[in-house]
C-alpha cells in the first residue's frame, strides 16, 4: 500500500524517450522527498516532503497510505530535521531559507507534535515562550540560543536530551557564532520543560551520551578551526583531552558509543595516507584497534546497530561505493552486506529501523537514479518499493558517469569523473571544479546540474584534486596554501587527460564552478591562457586577501585560524594566487554571476574580478542575481544562473 503515496504529490514521468533536451526545470526543481524515517513500532513513515514548493513534514500510516498528520512551517522556513520520540510522539525543527547562504539556516528551534498532528507547539527557542499550548505543565522561556537533540534516552518516552549554544549581538542583531558556552539540559517531549544537568567547557562543543543519558564525550572545535575530543571518566570528574587519557596519538573526534557505555567509536588517520578511519576504544582494557584497515578513501559514513550501539558497517567513496565491515559483524552486518549486493553498484544505505530490527528502511540511488526508499522485511527478505525521490526523473534518460583517475607528475593519483552526452560526434567540454575546497569532494552519485549539462550535449569533468575530502589527510593537506598553485596544476592535468577522450572535442573547451570552483576556472584561464575558450564563475572568491577582511568566514569560531592555515597570510603569496591579478592573462571569453546577498564570499570579489577584465580590455559578461546569496536557492534563481550559463556556453562552444 505504501506505494499509493505517490498519488499524494504531483510527479512527471516521460512517457517517451526523446532525443530533444528537457525543460531546464526538469533537473532543477527540487526533490520531492528528502528524508524518510520509520516509526519505532513500523506503523508509519515520517518524511520531509516538498509540496508547492515548500520543505513540510508528513506522517505516513503504512497500511493506507494516507497522510495521517504533520506540519507545514510558516512562510520562508522549512521543515529541517525529524526525530521520532516514540510511537507517538515527534520532534521536529525548522531551517529558516535565507538570501545570503545557499541552504537553509536552522533557526534552533525544536518543536514536538503528535502523529496525528495534534499537541503541535515550539518546544524550545527564542520564541518559545510565545507560543500557544496545550499543556498546563509548560514552563518554557524564551532563549537567545539554538537547541539541537543530543540524545532521545532509551527507556524514558517523554525526556530528551537537548544542546543549548547561546547567541551572542553584534549591535542590534543576534548571531550563532558559537563563541558562548554550550549548556546540555532534561526536556520534556510533551512540555517543553527544561532542567539543566551542565554547561560544557569547549566552545562549539557535540556531547555524546551512554544510553542512560550519561556525557562522557565531547568533540568540540578550538581556536584554530581544529575539531578535537575530550573524555571524562565520570560525570564528576575532570575533563581530559581523550589522546592523554588513553595516550593516543594523532587527532581523533568522537563518532559514537555503544549502548553499555564501555567503548567509545573514534574517528582518526590511519596509515601513511592518513586515510580517516573507525577506531574502537574499549574503555575497561584500553584496547584501541582500528575496524577498517583495507583502504584507499576514507571511511565517509557508518552504520550503528541500534541494538547494541556498535560499528556494523562502513562506507569509502573513491569511485563508487565500497562497503566495509568488522571482524566481529553480527546480524545487521550480514543484512547490509546482502543488500549492498542485491542493489549491485549502488549507492545504498540502511537509514532507519523499527526497535524490533523486524524491518529496515533503505535508501538506493546511483549517478542515474536520484534515490529510491525500500522497506526490507528481515524475516522475509524482501523489499518494497515506497517512493522513488524525484519521481518525474526517467533513469534511461540520464547519462552514467565514467569512473577514472589522472596521476600527477608527482605521484598523487586525482579521482575524476567524467559524463558523456548522447551523441555521435565528439561534445564540447566543461570543466566543472567543485567549491569548497577542503573537506569537499565531487563522489560519484545523480548530480542535477552535470545531468543537465550533459542533456543539453556536453561532456563534464569532475575532478578530485589534491586538497579535496575524503581521501585522506595527507592528499588534503597537500592542497593547503596550493590554492592557485598545485590544484590549478591538477585541474590542468585532468582537463588535458579528458580532452584526449574519446567523444570529447579538445578545441572546444570551457571551465565552470561556483566558489572555489569559480575561482579555480579563473585561475585556470590565467595559468593556461590557452586550454579555454571560455571561463565562467558563480559566487567566486577573486582575491585571497579580501577573505579576511569580508564575509562570515573570519568571523565565525575559528574561522580566520582555517584560512590562515589554508590560504596563508603571506602578501605576496595572496596576491600571486589571486586571479584578480592576471586578469591580463586570460584570453577567454569571461562570465561572472554573482548574487547581491552572497555573505560567504560578497559580490565585491565579482566586482573587482569584473573591473580587472574590463581594465585588460576582456569585457566579461556580467549577470547579478538580486534575490540570492552563496548559491542558488529557489528555483528562479537556479533558472537565472543556467539559463545565463547556457546561453554563455552556446555562443562559445558551438
Amino acid at each position: 500500500m505504501t506505494r499509493s503515496v505517490a498519488l499524494l504529490f504531483f510527479f512527471f514521468l516521460p512517457s517517451l524517450l526523446s532525443a530533444e533536451p528537457l525543460p531546464l526545470e526538469h533537473f532543477l526543481k527540487d526533490g520531492d522527498y528528502l528524508d524518510v524515517s520509520l516509526s519505532p513500532g513500523g506503523k508509519r513513515f515520517a518524511a520531509r516532503a516538498r509540496v508547492d514548493g515548500r520543505i513540510v513534514l508528513a506522517v505516513i500510516d503504512r497500511e493506507t497510505g494516507q497522510i495521517v498528520g504533520g506540519a507545514r512551517p510558516p512562510q520562508g522556513n522549512v521543515i529541517h530535521s525529524v526525530d521520532w520520540i516514540n510511537d507517538e510522539r515527534l520532534l521536529f525543527s525548522y531551517a529558516e531559507e535565507r538570501l545570503d547562504l545557499d541552504a537553509p539556516v536552522p533557526t534552533g528551534e525544536l518543536f514536538g507534535m503528535n502523529y496525528d498532528g495534534k499537541r503541535q507547539e515550539m518546544l524550545a527557542g527564542f520564541r518559545a515562550s510565545d507560543e500557544r499550548t496545550d499543556s498546563r505543565l509548560s514552563n518554557k522561556t524564551n532563549d537567545p540560543a539554538s537547541f539541537y537533540l543530543v540524545d532521545t534516552l532509551e527507556g524514558d518516552d517523554r525526556h530528551v536530551l537537548i544542546i543549548e549554544y547561546p547567541w551572542s549581538t553584534e549591535g542590534n542583531v543576534w548571531y550563532d557564532n558559537r563563541i558562548k558556552l554550550p549548556i546540555v539540559s532534561r526536556m520534556n517531549v510533551y512540555s517543553g520543560g527544561k532542567r539543566k544537568l551542565e554547561t560544557l567547557p569547549f566552545f562549539n562543543a557535540r556531547p555524546y551520551s551512554t544510553s542512560d543519558g550519561r556525557i562522557l564525550l565531547v568533540t568540540y572545535e578550538d581556536e584554530e578551526g581544529y575539531f578535537t575530543a575530550a573524555y571524562r571518566e565520570s560525570e564528576d570528574a575532570e575533563w581530559q583531552a581523550i589522546t592523554d587519557a588513553f595516550d593516543l596519538s594523532g587527532d581523533v573526534t568522537v563518532v559514537g558509543v555503544n549502548d553499555a557505555g564501555d567503548a567509545v567509536f573514534l574517528r582518526g588517520h590511519y596509515g601513511e595516507e592518513g586515510f580517516y578511519t573507525i577506531f574502537r576504544l574499549d574503555l575497561p582494557t584500553r584496547a584501541f584497534e582500528p575496524l577498517f584497515t583495507d583502504l584507499d578513501a576514507d571511511i565517509v559514513d557508518v552504520l550503528f546497530d541500534p541494538e547494541t550501539g556498535e560499528v556494523v558497517a562502513g562506507k569509502s567513496m573513491r569511485g563508487k561505493p565500497r562497503y566495509h565491515y568488522p571482524d566481529s559483524a553480527g546480524d545487521l552486518a550480514n543484512l547490509h552486506r546482502m543488500l549492498a549486493q542485491a542493489f549491485g553498484g549502488q549507492n545504498m544505505d540502511i537509514v532507519s529501523t523499527t526497535d524490533d530490527g523486524s524491518e529496515l528502511l533503505v535508501h538506493v540511488r546511483s549517478d542515474t537514479i536520484p534515490g529510491e526508499y525500500y522497506v526490507f522485511n528481515t524475516q522475509s527478505k524482501r523489499a518494497g518499493l515506497f517512493w522513488a525521490n524525484r519521481s518525474w526523473v526517467d533513469p534511461r534518460l540520464m547519462r552514467p558517469t565514467i569512473v577514472d583517475e589522472v596521476v600527477t607528475e608527482d605521484g598523487f593519483r586525482l579521482p575524476v569523473l567524467l559524463t558523456l552526452p548522447e551523441t555521435t560526434k565528439p561534445a564540447p567540454l566543461v570543466v566543472h571544479p567543485h567549491g569548497g575546497p577542503h573537506g569537499i569532494a565531487d563522489q560519484w552519485g545523480f548530480d542535477p546540474a552535470v545531468q543537465m549539462l550533459a542533456n543539453q550535449g556536453y561532456a563534464v569533468l569532475q575532478v578530485n584534486f589534491r586538497g579535496s575530502g575524503s581521501l585522506g589527510a595527507r592528499f588534503e593537506r597537500a592542497g593547503y596554501r596550493e590554492w592557485g598553485g598545485k590544484m590549478i596544476d591538477d585541474i590542468a592535468a585532468a582537463t588535458h587527460w579528458a580532452m584526449e577522450k574519446p567523444g570529447i572535442d579538445g578545441e572546444r573547451v570551457c571551465a565552470y564552478g561556483a566558489s572555489y570552483g569559480a575561482y579555480a576556472a579563473y585561475m585556470l584561464a590565467a595559468r593556461e591562457p590557452d586550454l579555454l575558450k571560455c571561463t565562467a564563475g558563480y559566487v567566486g572568491v577573486y582575491d585571497l586577501s579580501m577573505m579576511f577582511t569580508k564575509g562570515d568566514v573570519p568571523r565565525s569560531w575559528g574561522g580566520t585560524g582555517y584560512l590562515e592555515r589554508v590560504i596563508g597570510t603571506d602578501p605576496a603569496e595572496l596576491e600571486d594566487y589571486s586571479p584578480v591579478n592576471h586578469a591580463g592573462n586570460i584570453k577567454a571569453a569571461a562570465l561572472l554571476v554573482h548574487g547581491e546577498a552572497d555573505r560567504r564570499a560578497p559580490i565585491a570579489h565579482g566586482r573587482a574580478m569584473r573591473d580587472a577584465l574590463r581594465d585588460a580590455g576582456n569585457e566579461p559578461e556580467w549577470i547579478r542575481i538580486d534575490q540570492s546569496g552563496h548559491g542558488a536557492g529557489s528555483l528562479e534563481t537556479r533558472l537565472e544562473l543556467y539559463e545565463g550559463l547556457l546561453a554563455f556556453l552556446d555562443e562559445h562552444l558551438r
